[in-house]
C-alpha cells in the first residue's frame, strides 16, 4: 500500500501560542510554547446539512461548518500553564492559582503533529480557539497504580483576519499538511513549532 494512505499511530509536539491580535488588519501571536506530553487528541466538527426540496425530491443540499472541538488528553499541566490557558489569575510571587470561577480564556493558536505510518507525519496548526475544562482526577494509591490524565477541550473557530487563499480573502480555522506530500517543504516541517503557521509566515524551502 502507498505510504500516503498510512494510519495515524501517534501524536506529539503539542504547542500553544497566545494570539496578540486578530483583526481585519493583522493576525499576530506570541512565540509558541510547549504545552505538555500528549496521550491523545480527538476532534469533532460541527456540521449542518440543509436540503431543499422541489418537485417532491431533494434538489440541493447546503453544508455549513461550525466550531471544531478538540479533546486534548495530556499527562498533566503545571498550575501556572493551566492558569494561562484557562484565563485564571496566577500569583507568581507565591506560586498559586487564584480561581474566581469566572472563565476568561485567552484566544490561543494550537499546533501538534500526528505520526503517519512508520516515518511520516501530519502537521496541524489551529489558528484560533479557546481552552476550557481542565478535568482533574486522582485515586488513592493501592496495590496497583491507577493512572489519571489531564483533559482539556479546545474549541477552534475561524480567524477574523483574512488571508490570501486561492485568489480570495478568507478567514482560516486551521492549516495541515503531510510530510509525504512532495509539495510540502522540508523547511516548513522543521520550523513548524517555532512560530504559528499562516499562509504568510510559512517559509519556502
Amino acid at each position: 500500500m502507498d505510504k500516503k494512505y498510512a494510519e495515524f499511530v501517534g501524536v506529539d509536539n503539542l504547542h500553544y501560542a497566545k494570539i496578540t491580535e486578530d483583526s481585519e488588519a493583522n493576525y499576530t501571536t506570541e512565540v509558541p510554547k510547549y504545552l505538555a506530553p500528549t496521550a491523545e487528541i480527538s476532534s469533532e466538527v460541527e456540521i449542518e446539512n440543509t436540503p431543499t426540496y422541489y418537485d417532491n425530491v431533494a434538489a440541493f443540499n447546503y453544508v455549513s461548518e461550525g466550531t471544531t472541538t478538540l479533546t486534548v488528553t495530556v499527562s498533566g499541566v503545571p498550575a501556572n500553564t493551566a492558569a494561562e490557558l484557562l484565563g485564571k489569575d496566577y500569583d507568581e510571587a507565591n506560586g498559586m492559582v487564584l480561581d474566581d470561577g469566572v472563565p476568561t480564556p485567552p484566544e490561543i493558536a494550537l499546533s501538534f503533529r500526528f505520526n503517519k505510518g512508520a516515518e511520516d507525519y501530519r502537521y496541524y496548526q489551529y489558528m484560533k480557539g479557546t481552552f476550557s475544562g481542565g478535568a482533574e482526577e486522582a485515586a488513592s494509591k493501592s496495590g496497583s497504580v491507577d493512572i489519571k490524565t489531564y483533559e482539556l477541550t479546545y474549541t477552534a473557530v475561524v480567524t477574523t483576519h483574512k488571508f490570501a487563499v486561492g485568489g480570495k480573502q478568507k478567514g482560516l480555522k486551521r492549516i495541515f499538511a503531510d510530510t509525504d506530500d512532495v509539495n510540502f517543504k522540508v523547511a516548513t516541517a522543521t520550523g513548524w513549532f517555532a512560530k504559528v503557521q499562516t499562509p504568510i509566515t510559512t517559509p519556502e524551502g
